[in-house]
């Protein structure tokens, strides 16, 4: 698993954060040395910035990553970059909040038990962003929270309904709920205004295997996401080990 590289592409940097803990607890991987943040980056260098590119380079919404997944420039550069790595991997990320707007209308599947929907819907997201890629790519993953990413965190706190994908609006929904569950102290991380260090703080036990698993029994679309990756990675990894 030490020469595995994951870099991902996603719509903001809170994305990014629970993704990373993501990959964490269910490869046990090192963030810090074995996930790229492809899009949006954490940070610009002094000549990105000097060229007026700050913007471009940090921030990203789903039109971004439609984009980038059309042009390929920043998916090519990741693996002709990384070429002395024994494997590299790419998540793309994206939510499915926007589905309806215009360049991305992904087919609306029969609105059924809230799993069978969610696993439906991935599967048009998919087929969609394929067809931005319009080539394969070895090892391409697809992060797609239904709705938004917050339903995957309100798995780690849901208690009644049976996927968090039925909330219509799961960031309100959470923000709400956290606000009733944290103790005086512990709402200190909802001020943290670095969008990447409050949600790595707020998904955090994400990194553990034991509470992801739970989580996953709560979410449809985080549970195929995570067996994407073990079936696609770590099973691999561990046969060729």
């Amino acid at each position: 698993m030490e020469n595995l590289i994951i870099g991902i592409i996603a719509e903001g940097k809170s994305d990014h954060a629970v993704i990373a803990n993501i990959l964490k607890g269910t490869l046990g991987i090192d963030i810090n040395t074995q996930v790229q943040f492809l899009v949006p980056q954490l940070n610009a260098d002094e000549t990105d910035l000097n060229r007026g590119e700050q913007s471009l380079l940090l921030f990203s919404n789903w039109t971004i990553v439609r984009q980038r997944c059309i042009e390929r420039e920043v998916i090519n550069e990741f693996f002709e970059e990384n070429i002395f790595a024994e494997r590299l991997a790419l998540v793309i990320q994206i939510d499915t909040a926007e589905r309806f707007l215009e360049n991305y209308e992904v087919i609306e599947p029969p609105k059924t038990k809230a799993q069978d929907y969610s696993e439906k819907l991935r599967e048009n997201v998919i087929l969609k962003i394929n067809e931005w890629l319009a080539q394969p790519y070895e090892n391409l993953f697809y992060a797609i929270p239904i709705e938004e990413t917050e339903a995957w965190l309100l798995a780690l706190h849901e208690k009644k309904k049976s996927d968090t994908a039925e909330y219509n609006k799961p960031k309100e929904d959470y923000f709400k709920a956290l606000n009733k569950i944290l103790k005086k102290k512990e709402k200190n991380v909802l001020k943290i205004k670095d969008e990447f260090i409050k949600y790595k703080n707020l998904s955090w036990d994400l990194r553990k295997n034991k509470t992801l698993k739970k989580a996953r029994s709560k979410n449809k679309s985080l549970d195929l996401f995570c067996i994407s990756l073990e079936e696609g990675l770590m099973n691999d990894l561990q046969e060729k080990e």
